[in-house]
This record gives structure tokens, sequence and C-alpha cells, in this order.
């Protein structure tokens, strides 16, 4: 093995292993089957559950006890109960109680810290930090009853976090990688000081079956904003010339240098209800389909990319800017 493959990863970067912001734990549906996990770098582990009256709720996921994982207990009404020796955590991390104890008298220290939840359209987030230092968002003039969330897909490539929403400020990558050729000057602005956005026109101008379908279906021209939150969550909005669609690409930061994406798409809800019982699961599916095809394509050219590794061209500013105010917002 060669001495660089035993060497620690590092980046110039100058972030740290995972942002504090909100965080993608499951859908509702997810959690509803039982306690997840989510892991972040530096130790952080969670675990998020629902109680019997269906509050999500996100706590440390090592109990205060002896260490044992919560996320492998079980609910048992609106706690959490430890599977090494039954101790039952509520959504207050509080534990209510203590099978070997006779009376209730449990020690004071055994409560688990607690995490902000914010729930979207039965979607669940969860703050990693006791206070959530902004409101979890959503997309912009749109509310998440308006909107179908398709089934949730997963994209993973040897990138560290903050790449994610640095590509949607890469203006480089869009044609070569995607063939969409640019027209005018992008608009860049920060609509809250954790937010940081970009507002792009193209060209659709592949030839591939996705490109050809998307050209004769939805239009010729797309209108994209990518709004990124923290680097954790990147919103983005494409208005092509007749439809419109939403994507959230939510990021999990891995050991490594390494990221997860979760991609929720979402659509708009028909007005009928037989539109939205028939048409709207369909619709959400489709575009699922294109979004994930569109996406796909960045996986393995990303793979192995740093930021600061070498010469910045003029045309990179707009990714510098970007990287710079993450480093802000993350201080």
């Amino acid at each position: 093995m060669a001495q660089s493959d035993l060497t620690p990863q590092t980046d110039s970067a100058g972030l740290s292993e995972a942002p504090i912001s909100w965080h993608y734990l499951g859908s509702r549906q997810e959690l509803a089957r039982g306690p997840r996990r989510h892991d972040l770098p530096g130790g952080q582990r969670f675990v998020g559950f629902l109680t019997a009256s269906g509050q999500p709720v996100v706590l440390a996921a090592r109990c205060v006890h002896m260490g044992a994982d919560l996320a492998l207990g079980s609910v048992r009404g609106d706690r959490l109960a430890c599977p090494l020796h039954g101790w039952e955590y509520g959504a207050d991390g509080r534990c209510g109680h203590i099978p070997c104890l006779a009376a209730p008298k449990i020690p004071a220290e055994a409560r688990q810290p607690t995490f902000p939840v914010a729930e979207c359209g039965g979607q669940i987030f969860f703050f990693n930090a006791p206070e959530a230092r902004f409101p979890m968002p959503f997309f912009e003039n749109v509310t998440p009853e308006d909107l179908q969330p398709a089934r949730a897909f997963d994209l993973e490539d040897n990138v560290p976090w903050y790449f994610i929403g640095a590509n949607g400020f890469d203006l480089q990558h869009f044609d070569n990688a995607h063939d969409r050729v640019l027209i005018g000057q992008p608009t860049v602005d920060s609509p809250h000081p954790f937010a940081r956005r970009i507002t792009l026109d193209f060209k659709v101008s592949g030839d591939s079956w996705a490109d050809r379908v998307s050209r004769r279906v939805a239009g010729a021209k797309v209108q994209w904003t990518v709004t990124s939150w923290c680097g954790s969550l990147i919103f983005v909005v494409a208005r092509f010339q007749r439809i419109t669609s939403y994507g959230l690409v939510t990021v999990q930061p891995l050991e490594n240098l390494n990221s997860r994406e979760r991609v929720i798409v979402w659509t708009r809800r028909s007005r009928s209800s037989l539109g939205r019982r028939f048409f709207d699961p369909v619709n959400a599916a489709i575009r699922r389909s294109f979004i994930q095809n569109f996406l796909r394509s960045d996986l393995g050219r990303m793979s192995g990319a740093r930021y600061g590794l070498g010469p910045v061209l003029e045309i990179d500013n707009i990714v510098r800017d970007y990287m710079n105010w993450l480093r802000k917002v993350h201080r």
C-alpha cells in the first residue's frame, strides 16, 4: 500500500467536518417504522422517533447510562426505550421509567440531549445544536401544502460536504457536465444571513433522450434558482417555459471527506381530489426520474474534487465568493 493511502485525508477549505444547520432525518413514514439514526463526522450521533401521539423527536443516540445505541431501541408510548437496560426517554429527553426501580427514584442526570425538530410536508428535519440558529426554510412563495413530494433518493460520492452546494454556483460545470448553456449574467444575493442564492438562465442544448423530451414537453429554456442554507440544504427551483420543478438536496457529511445527498423532488399539487390521488404521484415520480438522471451525471466527475487546490479563474469568482460566505456563516 502506498504511503499516501495511509495518510489521513485533509482539506484546505477551512471548514468543519459537518455544518451546524438543519439536517434531513427521513420521512414520517420512515420514522413510523421505528427509530432512525443519523450520524455526522466527529462522533455526532442522533436518533429520531415518533411518539404514539405522532410527535417527531430527536435525541442524542448514545444512552447517558452506559452508551448503548438508542436507535436499536423501541418506542413505548411517547417514550424511546434503551435496548440494553430499558430506560425510557420522553420528548424532553428526561428518563421517565427505569424497569429495575420499584419506585420512581430516577436520577436527575438521567436525561438525553434533545435537538430542534421541524416537519415540512411529511419530511422530518433536525438541527444539530441545542437551539436552531434560524427557522427551518422552505421554497419561496409556496408552502409544504402546495407541493407533492416524491420518494427521496440517495447519491454518494467522494467529495466534502461543502462541495455539493458549491456545485450549484460553479458556472463552468453546467455546460460541460449537463449541456446547459448560460444565457446572460447570473445574479447572486443572500436573502437571509444563513442563505446564499444564485439565479441563472440556461438553454437546454443536450442531445440525450432526457434533454430532447425536456425541450418538447417543458421548453428549451429554463431559469434555475439555487439557494443554499449553510451548505446542508440546497433548494433548487427549475422554471421551464411550461412547467416548474422543485428539488431539495440535503447533504449528509460522511467520514473521509465523502458525502451523501438525499434528494426530494416536489411538484405542485392538483386542485382536485382526483388529481391529487391519481395524477400527482405519477407526475412526481416522472419528475423524480428526470432529476435523478440529471444529478447522476455529476457522480464520478466530482469524485476526489477539493476546493483551493489550484489556480482560480475569473469565472470561478462566484464559487470563491460562495466559499467565503460559507466560512463566514460557520465561524
